[in-house]
């Protein structure tokens, strides 16, 4: 369980990198979507589905209908989105227990390639540009306030999948995704609960290599938790990946005890994903010894 929930935390904690490995589909433009009929009740379908994705048939059972869709609808980037956030959940909160890493790299890149998809719909300047061979520098200051969620998740399931494929891929574009992380910090801070902020305070543990920026680091999970003190994987990767490096037992302790005394409703929407949080902060204070 124990080097299940530290693959968790690398995968999670070195969300660096892009795309070595894997061709983006931004670069080929295909076919232009299409509407061919109206997808609302499979949408609704799928919702209801992905409502009890506690269960991780559920979770396929959204997923399976929310694909469907897509091909009704390819218009709607509401579906990707929904997808794509489906398929990075499939992988943190089921398989990531599951000892698959093959599993873990498909759910992850089928998770960019949705993110993908929402980008063409969300910020077509931003895919055009890219497509016309305009660096991820260059094109990622020309996303808007609604391109943020494609970008964003495109950009986690990408790191995520990256950590697994290997150093190389890691380390060979992790300058796009920490660009990518800026920009979406400056079109909105809070978004999905301080997400930007939580994702650079576990940056700074690794970067500069190998020792880190930790005062960085904390002044982030700090962001990040005054943003959203409730949502508990930002107590929990502040514990593991910067409280651990710092040698600082007392704030680990307190960080997942904290987490563990949170009611799974907390945020009423986000239920599974407080449990699978606190099964993580379990795991890590009964390990507590092993780590100072």
């Amino acid at each position: 369980m124990t080097t299940r929930l530290m693959m968790a935390t690398l995968v999670a904690a070195v969300s660096l990198s892009a795309c070595g490995g894997r061709q983006s589909t931004l670069v080929d433009e295909g076919p232009a979507p299409q509407k061919a009929g109206d997808a609302t009740t499979q949408l609704a379908a799928g919702d209801a589905a992905f409502a009890l994705r506690s269960d991780k048939a559920k979770v396929n059972e959204a997923i399976k209908i929310w694909e469907e869709a897509q091909a009704v609808d390819g218009t709607d980037a509401q579906i990707p989105l929904k997808l794509t956030y489906a398929y990075f959940f499939l992988a943190n909160a089921h398989i990531i227990w599951e000892d698959d890493e093959d599993a873990l790299k498909v759910a992850y890149d089928k998770g960019v390639t949705a993110g993908e998809r929402a980008i063409k719909l969300l910020s077509p300047d931003f895919a055009k540009m890219i497509k016309d061979g305009k660096t991820w520098e260059e094109a990622i200051p020309h996303v808007k306030r609604e391109g943020l969620p494609g970008l964003y998740w495109y950009a986690t399931n990408l790191g995520r999948w990256a950590t697994l494929d290997g150093i190389t891929t890691l380390l060979s574009n992790k300058d796009r995704i920490f660009a990518i992380m800026q920009h979406c910090e400056k079109l909105d801070e809070t978004f999905f609960h301080g997400a930007p902020h939580r994702y650079f305070g576990v940056a700074y543990t690794k970067i500069p290599f190998p020792s880190g920026d930790l005062p960085k680091s904390r002044g982030e999970f700090e962001k990040a938790v005054a943003i959203a003190p409730t949502y508990a994987d930002s107590k929990v990767l502040f514990a593991e990946t910067y409280a651990a490096k710092a040698g600082d037992r007392a704030l680990f302790k307190k960080l997942v005890e904290e987490v563990l005394a949170l009611p799974d409703d907390v945020i009423p929407e986000l239920v599974p994903e407080t449990k699978n949080a606190k099964r993580k902060a379990a795991i890590l204070l009964a390990d507590i010894d092993d780590k100072f």
